[in-house]
């Protein structure tokens, strides 16, 4: 049975939208969801993200600020689906870290859920509370993670 995860209902007829950037000195991807985070906003990010990994002939970190959701609309095979894609995806074999930085009790679950489904070998995911503390894992300067 699929349960749907929503949060804050008025929010979710919104939809999602997310803000991308590289950082390519530190090799570093930025990622910033506002408005909900659903199914349809979830797989452009993970589109995007696949396709800088076809395109760039080095790994790269990767960094997602789950802070400025409005809303979670996001069902637990939505996310299995995502992490079995990302599971499966592999154009190298170059190891990358993958961190999200959440406040919201709903957001921790759902990246922390995304990050239990993937268990792949090449993309190690932690999720954070504290941006200092996800800075100090990838290796980067918090200011970084903030332009």
């Amino acid at each position: 049975m699929t349960r749907r995860i929503q949060h804050r209902k008025e929010a979710a007829r919104k939809g999602g939208t997310f803000d991308i950037y590289s950082i390519e000195r530190d090799t570093l991807l930025v990622g910033r969801v506002k408005g909900v985070l659903d199914a349809k906003t979830a797989e452009k990010i993970v589109e995007f993200v696949e396709t800088k990994e076809i395109i760039t002939d080095m790994g790269f970190n990767r960094f997602c600020d789950m802070t400025q959701l409005e809303g979670i609309d996001i069902s637990s095979d939505d996310v299995f689906q995502l992490a079995s894609r990302r599971r499966a995806f592999n154009p190298n074999d170059i190891p990358v870290k993958s961190a999200f930085l959440a406040t919201n009790p709903l957001a921790l679950v759902i990246a922390r859920m995304y990050a239990q489904m993937l268990n792949s070998p090449r993309i190690e995911v932690r999720v954070w509370n504290d941006m200092q503390a996800a800075a100090d894992w990838l290796g980067v300067n918090a200011d970084r993670l903030t332009l």
